[in-house]
C-alpha cells in the first residue's frame, strides 16, 4: 500500500479502482496528496470528497492553462467558472482566505486599529 493509500487517498472512484499508471491519474492523486498535506490532518469524509473535487477542478484549469500557453482555444467563460468554484472549495477546505471588502464603513468598531487607520486615511 502507498503512502498515500494509508493518507486516505486512493483511486477508486465511483465504486471504480482507477488505473493509476496514466499521466493524468497520477497528477489528479499528486494533486490530491498536496491538498491532504496541506489540509494538516486526515480528511473527514466530506473533506475527502471536497478535496476530489479540488483535485478534479485544479486539472481542469491546469489542462486549459496548457492549451491557452500551446496557442489551442480555450474556453474562457468555463475557465473563469472552474477557477471560482475550485476557489470556493479551498475556502471551504479552510485553505484559502475569502476575499472581502476591508474598506466597508461597519468594520470600523470590529479592530480599533484597523478603525484608526481607515480614520487617518479619511481625513
Amino acid at each position: 500500500m502507498t503512502e498515500l493509500e494509508q493518507a486516505g487517498f486512493e483511486l477508486t472512484i465511483a465504486g471504480r479502482k482507477i488505473d493509476g499508471r496514466t499521466v493524468e491519474a497520477r497528477r489528479f492523486r499528486t494533486l490530491g496528496s498536496d491538498l491532504m498535506v496541506q489540509l494538516g490532518r486526515g480528511p473527514t469524509p466530506a473533506e475527502r470528497l471536497l478535496i476530489m473535487n479540488a483535485a478534479t477542478l485544479a486539472m481542469l484549469c491546469e489542462r486549459a492553462c496548457a492549451d491557452l500557453l500551446e496557442g489551442k482555444q480555450v474556453d474562457e467563460e468555463n475557465y473563469r467558472r472552474n477557477v471560482t468554484m475550485l476557489g470556493s472549495l479551498l475556502v471551504k477546505l479552510g485553505m484559502a482566505m475569502k476575499s472581502r471588502d476591508i474598506t466597508k464603513r461597519e468594520q470600523r468598531g470590529s479592530d480599533a486599529f484597523g478603525a484608526a487607520l481607515i480614520e487617518a486615511n479619511a481625513r
